[in-house]
């Protein structure tokens, strides 16, 4: 977890149990850290949307950049960035 979200949530870092997706990651890592991970990573839970305002990515790919994303293997790193703003105003 990067900026607000490692502040928000205490955590740099969270190794989990899981069954393989993505999803299924999301789900453990929810019951270490709260349910209000979830909100944080999904637009719509139920149909498994991410949100458009979060970066994901699997080992260093982002999951808009793959198509028909991957079981994840032990070993497999997943980042969660916030909203990025900021730059120079001119």
């Amino acid at each position: 977890m990067f900026a607000t979200l490692r502040e928000k949530y205490s955590a740099k870092k969270v190794e989990v149990e899981f069954s393989g997706s993505i999803h299924d990651f999301f789900i453990s890592a929810s019951k270490k850290l709260g349910r209000e991970l979830l909100e944080d990573v999904y637009s719509d839970l139920k149909n498994r949307v991410f949100r458009d305002d979060r970066m994901i990515t699997i080992n260093g790919r982002n999951i808009k950049d793959i198509k028909g994303i991957p079981e994840l293997k032990d070993g497999d790193n997943i980042a969660l960035f916030p909203p990025i703003a900021g730059g120079l105003g001119f």
